[in-house]
């Protein structure tokens, strides 16, 4: 059976993102409307502006840089203000946009490895990360470099240097029609949870596009570009932050406020300072912001109206939680692939009830088939999702034969997420399919850990909770483990620590029944390995199994360390 979202079909792209953007897709609004501030440094750039510098700058890479239509430019820089400004140049003269985020930890051979990968013609940092890309563009063949700003004495050239070289009626890059605009490749973003290989994604025009119209579509229905301000609370190198805040924001009118770092406990009072009124949190932000004491330090948050989130299946008590530190505003939840973008997101009433992941947006298609036989499903039947856009076929990997086997001969796409759909197309998903423990005796039952979660969750001293299936070899059934962030205040001593894991422990396994307990223990940490946005839980896999041997063995457990953030 196909799911067909009841939204209206947008009509086939036939254009290029940046005129789509500007021209074609954007709503009437002042030229002189402030787009970007700068939070930090307190400069703004105006849509005209951004317009006009980024043709100029895009005139440059073409008659000094010699990037052509295909060429792969790639951006390393924090969010400044110049940032949109070279994300639009790429893409004015033609190039496919590789992002690099910005990240705690990232090393000169992570960085090298994607640019390699990528085959960059051309990197653009800043002068910040400076010494560290240029290390990396040695590292991966001596590929020239672009600064957003200045700094006296730097050996490369910087915007600031090279706008006043370009022309700014610069058109030199159209595409006219739907054969272009989904033969040509407007980003190609790296997988979130990528290791080992790097998995790239292949976005083009059409499919870029195609996602923004079916985005517009699900804007709440209070949203006022007049007054709205939004805050890009990551880097705008994560590909889901700048299609949220360098197109849609562009699309409506909407003023963007540009931090240097992650919005948490810390930063937060960013929001009152600005006013800001829509939020898109991943999932470790909520949970720093779940924890955060936002009243009794006097936090101003009552401008948010909007609150979005993706990245991962995240268990309702921490959604409600983050929910009540805003005043009761709803946090949405978007669910979507890095193959894929959009798919389908809460919008209204409706798609807001329990357990939804939202409804199918506009020119989304789905299917659910079964693990064990391959078999269509029907409403309320879980097995695999999968998905496709009836606006354009999804591109698949970048040089990746084996992994371009999870695109079929029809276009479907296996998300690998389990759930399901209802007769109306709203998603329900349980878990990603790698992430479900397989528990029981026989063949065993597949269990969500989501589910789990959600009831340690409730325990008084938590904060955060991730639960993951350690494979026991012998029975080749998974034993369930959950990792706590405590409550500041809670165990600080590794002794008490000790005690307040087997104080979770049991108060879980009393409020869970028959398969759905946790059978490997309770483990506290003082934060969770992540990659990308999103928490590792192959890291977490493996501390679990460490932990397992110890025990195996009759050791005692060793003090847990979560290892540093990978990129």
């Amino acid at each position: 059976m196909i799911f067909e979202s009841r939204f209206p079909l947008p009509p086939v792209p036939s254009t290029d993102v940046f005129n789509y953007i500007f021209r074609h897709g954007r709503s009437s609004y002042p030229w002189s409307r402030v787009l970007y501030r700068d939070d930090q440094a307190g400069e703004s750039l105006t849509l005209a502006e951004l317009e006009e510098k980024s043709r100029r700058f895009a005139d440059v890479m073409r008659s000094e840089y010699d990037i052509q239509p295909k060429d792969v430019v790639s951006i390393l820089a924090k969010d400044k203000i110049q940032y949109p400004i070279a994300y639009f140049a790429a893409l004015a003269a033609g190039a496919t946009v590789a992002l690099i985020p910005v990240q705690q930890e990232m090393s000169e051979t992570d960085i090298a490895t994607r640019l390699l990968e990528s085959h960059v013609k051309l990197l653009i940092t800043d002068s910040d990360l400076l010494a560290l890309a240029e290390v990396s563009a040695s590292l991966a063949g001596a590929i020239r470099i672009i600064t957003l700003d200045h700094t006296a004495g730097q050996p490369c050239a910087s915007l600031e240097t090279l706008l006043p070289r370009g022309r700014p009626d610069t058109d030199f890059f159209r595409l006219e029609s739907k054969v272009k605009a989904a033969e040509y490749d407007a980003f190609l973003n790296r997988t979130s949870g990528s290791t080992g290989r790097v998995k790239s994604v292949l976005t083009s025009h059409a499919h870029f596009i195609a996602s923004m119209e079916g985005t517009i579509g699900t804007i709440p229905d209070n949203t006022n570009p007049k007054q709205n301000v939004w805050l890009s609370p990551f880097s705008l190198g994560f590909f889901i932050n700048a299609k949220l805040h360098m197109g849609l924001n562009i699309l409506l009118g909407i003023p963007v406020v540009l931090m240097q770092g992650s919005l948490d406990e810390t930063t937060v009072d960013v929001i009152g300072r600005h006013r800001i009124t829509f939020l898109f949190i991943t999932p470790p932000i909520a949970a720093r912001l779940a924890r955060a004491d936002l009243r009794g330090a006097g936090v101003d948050v009552s401008s948010v109206k909007w609150l979005l989130t993706a990245g991962a299946p995240m268990h309702g008590n921490l959604r409600n939680t983050v929910s009540e530190q805003f005043n009761g505003v709803h946090l949405d939840l978007e669910w979507g692939t890095s193959e894929t973008m959009l798919i389908s997101v809460q919008c209204d009433e409706e798609s807001r009830r329990g357990g939804f992941s939202g409804t199918l947006v506009n020119g989304m298609q789905a299917r659910v088939i079964s693990m064990r036989t391959g078999q269509d499903l029907g409403p309320g039947e879980s097995g695999e999702i999968l998905v496709r856009n009836q606006l354009c076929r999804f591109r698949g990997y970048q040089d990746n034969e084996k992994a371009n086997r999870d695109f079929d001969a029809e276009g479907w796409f296996h998300t690998g997420d389990y759930g399901y759909l209802d007769k109306d197309c709203n998603v329900f998903i349980v878990d990603r399919i790698k992430e479900l423990l397989k528990v029981g005796e026989g063949y065993g039952t597949h269990i969500s850990a989501v589910e789990l979660e959600a009831v340690v969750f409730e325990h008084p001293a938590v904060a955060s909770v991730a639960v993951v299936g350690i494979r026991n070899e012998f029975t080749q059934l998974d034993e369930s483990y959950a990792f706590v962030i405590p409550k500041p205040g809670y165990a600080q001593r590794r002794q008490l620590l000790m005690e307040l894991e087997l104080e979770i422990l049991e108060f879980a396994n009393t409020r869970m029944t028959g398969l759905r307990r946790l059978t490997g223990g309770v483990r506290c940490l003082s934060h969770f390995p992540t990659t990308g946005f999103k928490i590792n839980r192959r890291a977490l896999k493996q501390m679990g199994h460490a932990a397992s041997v110890h025990m195996a063995n009759g050791m005692a457990l060793p003090a847990v360390q979560a290892p540093v953030q990978s990129v």
